[in-house]
C-alpha cells in the first residue's frame, strides 16, 4: 500500500500545531506506525489542519519524507 498525502480541500479544521505534525514526522521515521496507523494519522492531521497549513506547510513536508 502506498501512503498518499492528500491536498486539503476544506473544510478547515480549528487548526494544527506545528509540534503535532513534527511528532508525527518522528513517529513516521522511526517505523513506529504501521502503513495503515499512517494513513490515519495524516488524515486526522490533514481535517484538524486548516487549508493554508496543510496545503502550504505539513503536506510539502510529509510529501518531503515519503520521497513522493
Amino acid at each position: 500500500m502506498a501512503i498518499k498525502i492528500p491536498k486539503h480541500g476544506g473544510p478547515d479544521g480549528q487548526g494544527l500545531l506545528e509540534e503535532v505534525i513534527d511528532e508525527l514526522i518522528d513517529i513516521i521515521n522511526k517505523g513506529l506506525f504501521t502503513e495503515e496507523q499512517q494513513r490515519q494519522a495524516i488524515e486526522l492531521c490533514m481535517s484538524a489542519s486548516t487549508q493554508e497549513q496543510w496545503n502550504n506547510n505539513y503536506r510539502l513536508r510529509l510529501l518531503e519524507i515519503f520521497k513522493i
